[in-house]
């Protein structure tokens, strides 16, 4: 019982971290330490959160990351496997990825949640360090 309520603890004391994508394949090499960072700071046990917002949702395009995987080689694609991997909570804002990049959310590979802006206030607010790339 004590173990269970010490784990229980330590769950809700976990440090959270929160990483905030902008950019997209136009300026890819600005894509890559985010989801880096993300990985490395999962694999520490911080509850760590990926926000794709303005032109980050079209890395999410299914089409797109079907197409960096055939041709092999894009650092973000391995980025984003071992985020995925790692426990990595990922968000995308539905305006951007409707308005901005002119998406839909069937686009979107799985395992990413579709949410609206005011999301990232509150995961913000919830986060103790937010990194914005």
């Amino acid at each position: 019982m004590e173990q269970a309520q010490s784990e229980s603890q330590a769950e809700e004391q976990k440090k959270k971290i929160l990483i905030v994508v902008t950019h997209g394949p136009d300026d890819i090499d600005r894509t890559y330490a985010p989801l880096f960072m993300a990985s490395i700071s999962a694999s520490m046990e911080y509850e760590t959160s990926v926000f794709f917002m303005i032109k980050g949702p079209k890395l999410l395009d299914k089409k797109w990351q079907e197409e960096e995987r055939r041709k092999g080689g894009n650092p973000f694609i391995r980025f984003f496997d071992m985020a995925k991997e790692n426990g990595v909570k990922m968000y995308v804002c539905v305006q951007s990825l409707k308005d901005m990049c002119h998406m839909n959310e069937s686009d979107i590979v799985d395992g990413v949640e579709i949410v609206g802006g005011s999301t990232l206030i509150d995961l913000t607010m919830d986060a103790d360090r937010s990194l914005f790339f």
